[in-house]
Parts: C-alpha cells; structure tokens; sequence
C-alpha cells in the first residue's frame, strides 16, 4: 500500500506539473477531458502517467534543452513501443544531441540491469517478447482496454493475421504524419503535438493508460485546433478521449477475470475503434486547415509590405 501511494503519487504529481505546463491557460480543459483516464491509470496502479510525463518533458525541452529532452526519452525504454514516433522524430530533424543522449540512457541503463541482475535477463527477455507476442495473437490479454486498431479488429472478429495488417497499415501512417510534420518544417509545438498524437497508433500492444501520452499532444496541438477547428469539431475532440479512457475499463468491471481468448475477445475495443477517427480528425485540421490558415496570414503580410 506505501509502495502503490509514493509510485500512484509522485508520478501523478510530475505529470500534472508537465501537462500544466505545456497546456498553460487550458490546463483545466484538459484536466476535465481526460479525467477519467487519469482516474483508471490510479485506479490500477499502472505506469500511464509517467510514460505521459516524460513524452512531455521530451517535447518541453526538445527545442531548447536537449540534453533533457534525450534523457527523457531515453527512459521510455521501459515502453519503448510508445517512443517509436518521437525516436523516428528525433532522427529526421538530426537531432543528435537527442538522439545521442537517448541513446546513452538506454545503453547505460541496460549495462547497469546486466551488471546487477546477470547476462541472463537477456534470455529471459527474448522469452518474455516471445511469449508477449503469443498471448497477443491468441488474444489472452484484455483486448476491450486495449486502444490499437489492432485490438479493435481483432474484437471485431478478424483474425490475428488480418489485424496485424491493419495495424502495419495505421503504422505506417503514423510514421507518414511524422515525416510530414519534419519536412514541413511545422512551429515545433505543432509538429511535436502531432508525434505524441500518433505515437499511440503505432503499436499493437497499447492500453487505456498509455491513452494520457494523447493528452501531451492534445495540449500542445490545443492553440491550432482552437483557431482552426470548427466548434462541431472541437466537441468531437473534446467528447471521444472520454469513452476511451473509460468504457474499457467499465467492461472490465463488469466481466469476471479469465485468461481464456474468447472471454478477452467477448468485449468489443471501444478505445481502439474511437481513436483512429480521433487522431485523423486532429491531424487533419492541424495538417490541412492550419497550414492553409498560415499560408493565408503570410500572403496577406507580404500584401501589406508591398
């Protein structure tokens, strides 16, 4: 019980101050919009707010403190299928020092696990993806929390196959939003929100928790969407991370605990089928209206000069 109050508290802490931060005078807005999955991530004691906290310290210091921006990222190795987006970020925009001093955490932190627990964790993990990897296929985890278009079809009855190529697919596009966003030279706010946005859509194996590392690029992306998007779309975008921090963990509560596939399979992914929609809907506006609305502003600068 003292272990699970330091952990839920310190890291429920260190998120708030990140988020209000990096949200400024919406704060509040985003406190209210994912309140629930903040509730759920306390609620069982899971690692959602300090994966959260540290995406938001990479994106608060990326531009001017590097070194702290490499070092926050560095330790999202321990979910480093969450850090794919902002790795892949780092190296287009030849970040080095970023991508060096992630780099160096990531090595020396593993140097230290093998020094202290033995070379034989390596084997132990190999077995633990392995057997990760089965569990996910056989559909042994709770798919209903999970929020990946993975989960959502695999729900939906696809089998595993079919849904891990729909998941590559939405991968894939994922990874696309991030090259657009570099060689677009975006404002780094902009570009950086749109990396935390879809680095929840990359991998397959991603919980209602993870869902708070959204709320980073939510608040970031905030001062776009709020001169870009129509009031209809901002109630969307205010409304959907409800039912996707929540719902999962209601159907949860209601079903008895089995590790059998066809009971974590009785539950359809709400998460994994409302986020999809939700980050097109973000990325669309922010890609397309936002840029045409800039493209505007500077035309009618050089019209005034002139």
């Amino acid at each position: 019980g003292i272990a699970y109050l330091m952990f839920a508290a310190t890291t429920l802490a260190l998120y708030l101050a990140v988020l209000r931060r990096i949200a400024g005078s919406q704060f509040v807005l985003v406190l209210i919009i994912f309140f629930p999955t903040i509730g759920i991530t306390l609620a069982c004691g899971q690692n959602g707010l300090l994966t959260a906290a540290l995406i938001g310290m990479t994106c608060l210091f990326f531009e001017d403190r590097p070194l702290l921006a490499g070092a926050a990222l560095g330790l999202m190795i321990i979910k480093p299928h969450l850090a794919v987006a902002f790795a892949a970020y780092a190296v287009l925009r030849r970040s080095w020092i970023v991508v060096i001093t992630a780099a160096a955490i990531v090595l020396i932190s593993s140097a230290i696990c093998t020094a202290t627990f033995g070379v034989e964790i390596w084997s132990a993990f190999l077995q633990s993806v392995r057997d990760s990897s089965a569990f996910l296929e056989q559909g042994n985890y709770p798919m209903h929390r999970m929020i990946s278009i993975y989960a959502a079809l695999r729900t939906l009855g696809l089998p595993a196959l079919a849904s891990l190529v729909g998941q590559g697919v939405v991968a894939a596009l994922a990874l696309a939003v991030v090259v657009i966003a570099v060689y677009r030279r975006m404002p780094a706010r902009e570009s950086l929100g749109l990396v935390a946005v879809v680095s929840v859509c990359i991998s397959p194996y991603a919980y209602d928790y993870d869902f708070l590392i959204f709320s980073i690029g939510l608040a970031l992306l905030l001062p776009a969407l709020l001169a870009s998007a129509r009031a209809w779309e901002r109630g969307i975008i205010y409304a959907l991370p409800i039912p996707i921090g929540a719902v999962g963990y209601l159907q949860a509560m209601q079903m008895a605990t089995s590790v059998d596939g066809k009971q974590a399979l009785a539950a359809l992914s709400i998460g994994g089928f409302a986020t999809i929609p939700l980050v097109a809907l973000i990325v669309g506006i922010v890609l397309l209206r936002s840029s045409r609305t800039e493209a505007i502003a500077e035309a009618g600068v050089r019209c005034a000069s002139a």
